[in-house]
């Protein structure tokens, strides 16, 4: 009994290999009488056990254009409303103009064309790759048709989000550039020398790199003020945050005002750890943010200093001032005061009620 290796070719969907065992009909001297239809059988049925419940659909059509043959249907089309029909009885009018013009081309071409269809099922559209193939007649000439359509409809999800978080990557990744810019060019106007520079420099950076760690753990959907609170304080002074009291609402911040108060709270972080209240063992931070009682569209954020040493107001208008006092509130459509204190450093900024995700 023969064994031949069989390579049985899904119209250019996949190729299968299989092993068959071949056995001819004989005659009563026990000679083989020629090849029977059994091995192809065989081999059929595993590849249509291997089809079943798949995403892709065998068919094909006569001369006519009439589906005459359907496998494995696509969601929303089963055989009976498909064969006998023709494109145009079975397809929205645009689907089945573009089917038709690849198959015309198939058949003058005689080469597989491939296509890419939208078909509507329920509220959803389902997209379909679609490979077509001519199929010769006893004469030669090439008439009907042989198809598979794959349903890429996942992939096409997939890619649409790509392309929006692609978009979203490149806005975000111009904002943040910007911001750089920007503290780059203040800080250098407020330096006195390379070193200073540097050093001030690179703190800031830090800080807009932890806002945004706080920012990725939350998916860039946006970030709780008390977590940016806690990051920021701990980047200089983790031994200091049992003298920091969190107090009111943990608001969800969007990732362009959390990444501003990041800045502002690094502004505070670094100059209370210097001049102000988290410089001793006794100094005291209270850290608070709640809605405006007489304006319900605004929040407020506050940060007040006690038990530290005496402070009193710059002579001049350094970068962090600037920073607490136009850039983070114009940022977040908002007014700010900066209130030096005899008993400590108080900040408070008000921002609308638009910068907060519900």
């Amino acid at each position: 009994m023969p064994k031949i290796d069989l390579r049985y070719d899904l119209s250019h969907v996949f190729s299968v290999f299989l092993a068959v065992t071949a056995s001819p009909p004989r005659d009563k001297e026990g000679r083989p009488l020629g090849a029977t239809h059994v091995a192809k059988a065989a081999l059929w049925e595993r590849c249509a056990k291997l089809l079943r419940g798949s995403q892709i659909s065998l068919f094909s059509q006569d001369a006519e254009g009439h589906f005459n043959w359907v496998f494995n249907s696509p969601a929303g089309l089963s055989p009976s409303t498909v064969l006998g029909r023709t494109d145009e009885e079975v397809l929205p009018l645009a689907a089945a103009e573009q089917l038709g013009a690849a198959k015309e081309a198939a058949i003058q071409e005689g080469e597989m064309q491939q296509v890419e269809l939208c078909l509507p099922y329920g509220d959803d559209p389902r997209w379909y790759d679609v490979m077509l193939v001519p199929e010769e007649d006893e004469d030669g000439s090439q008439t009907a048709i042989i198809g598979a359509a794959i349903d890429i409809t996942e992939r096409k999800i997939q890619e649409e989000h790509l392309r929006i978080v692609m978009r979203e990557l490149a806005h975000r990744s111009k904002n943040l550039l910007a911001v750089i810019q920007g503290i780059a060019r203040q800080t250098a106007e407020n330096a006195s020398s390379t070193e200073q520079f540097v050093s001030r420099f690179n703190g800031r950076i830090f800080s807009l790199s932890r806002a945004h760690d706080v920012l990725t753990e939350a998916d860039w959907r946006g970030a709780r003020i008390f977590d940016l609170v806690r990051s920021q304080i701990s980047l200089y002074a983790e031994p200091r945050l049992s003298q920091v009291d969190i107090i009111g609402i943990n608001g969800f911040l969007r990732p362009n005002a959390a990444q501003y108060l990041g800045l502002a709270l690094h502004e505070l972080t670094t100059n209370a750890i210097k001049y102000g209240a988290l410089g001793t063992d006794e100094g005291r931070v209270e850290v608070s943010f709640e809605r405006v009682p007489e304006d319900a569209g605004r929040y407020r954020f506050t940060w007040c200093e006690r038990n530290g040493p005496p402070v009193k107001e710059p002579k001049s208008r350094s970068f962090g001032v600037v920073m607490l006092c136009n850039v983070v509130p114009t940022t977040v459509g908002g007014e700010a005061e900066l209130v030096f204190d005899g008993d400590g450093l108080c900040y408070e900024l008000t921002l609308a009620k638009s910068q907060l995700i519900p």
